[in-house]
């Protein structure tokens, strides 16, 4: 297919929102793969009004629909083109008759009206941000759940990179981007230090450095689609149910995750063993606080010598 690069039109992020974490959620001890790759089955990837419109926030979740439907269930979802503008006009109040109305959309935005409102008949379980500066949780997220959402600024010279098929790389002679775009990612490779999205129906390496340079937020998906039971894919290396108990406690909604099965309980009388069943599922979690940091090695010494 042609690469002609269409519109812009993600929104800098709204900092002072709440949100989830995911690496709250996120074991400590998840090994995530040198490669995944959650694209090269899907054949095309429409430009779902892109081209005409800044809705590339838009655009993305129909390309995240399709990918993590083809992998999670081996038959893709293609939502239409009207009911992604439907989302733009309805979070936006975006009108296709009116230009001056075309402004973009909050990435946080959409995924809300994702989750509540659905495309189609399709809704978002949940969503968490990843932390950007930490490229193990990016490829984590895309391990564990298919793909994310990610928007950045937008230099000029990514333009004439995607038109001529190039990575996306810094070049330091370009300003500071004032626009901002929003792709789908399901690609990466540690070894050749890459990662792949789709875009203006296409798909788009992106280089480490531009990412450091460039980024701004992105966002872990977790689908139905995805996790179809006849997918073979589980939320390893994830509490999942820990996640959506932060849902709940955000949005007073119900937990979409089952409680797991809890694991066999120690003797009543033995206290020691209930301190170290309790502090090896701790030690379990990825810790980001200071003060949690700090307490991690004291534990694991205490549990070898106990």
């Amino acid at each position: 297919m042609a690469r002609t690069a269409g519109r812009l039109g993600a929104l800098p992020p709204q900092r002072g929102l709440p949100r989830i974490r995911l690496a709250n959620h996120l074991l400590a001890n998840y090994p995530a793969p040198e490669k995944v790759d959650y694209l090269s089955a899907v054949p095309s990837w429409p430009m779902y009004a892109n081209d005409q419109y800044g809705d590339c926030v838009w655009a993305a979740i129909g390309h995240e629909l399709q990918a993590q439907s083809r992998y999670g269930q081996g038959k893709e979802i293609q939502v239409t083109e009207a009911a992604l503008l439907q989302g733009y006009s309805d979070v936006t109040g975006f009108d296709p008759n009116d230009p001056s109305t075309d402004q973009g959309t909050n990435l946080q935005a959409a995924l809300k009206y994702w989750r509540t409102h659905g495309i189609e008949n399709h809704k978002i379980l949940a969503f968490a941000e990843v932390n950007v500066a930490d490229k193990n949780e990016v490829d984590a997220a895309i391990a564990i759940f298919g793909a994310i959402e990610v928007a950045f600024g937008f230099p000029r010279s990514a333009m004439d990179q995607f038109n001529q098929g190039k990575p996306w790389d810094v070049n330091p002679q370009d300003p500071r981007p004032n626009e901002g775009h929003a792709i789908h990612g399901g690609f990466y490779d540690m070894d050749k230090k890459v990662r792949r999205f789709t875009t203006w129906g296409n798909v788009q390496d992106m280089t480490d450095a531009f990412w450091e340079q460039y980024v701004w937020e992105a966002w872990a998906l977790i689908t139905p689609e995805w996790l179809d039971k006849t997918s073979g894919h589980s939320p390893g290396g994830l509490d999942l149910y820990g996640l959506g108990e932060e849902l709940e406690r955000l949005t007073g909604e119900h937990n979409p995750f089952p409680k797991p099965p809890p694991p066999p309980a120690p003797p009543a009388d033995d206290a020691a063993a209930v301190f170290r069943q309790a502090l090896t599922a701790w030690l379990a979690r990825r810790h980001t606080s200071p003060a949690n940091k700090a307490l991690e090695e004291p534990a694991r010494r205490w549990l070898s010598s106990n």
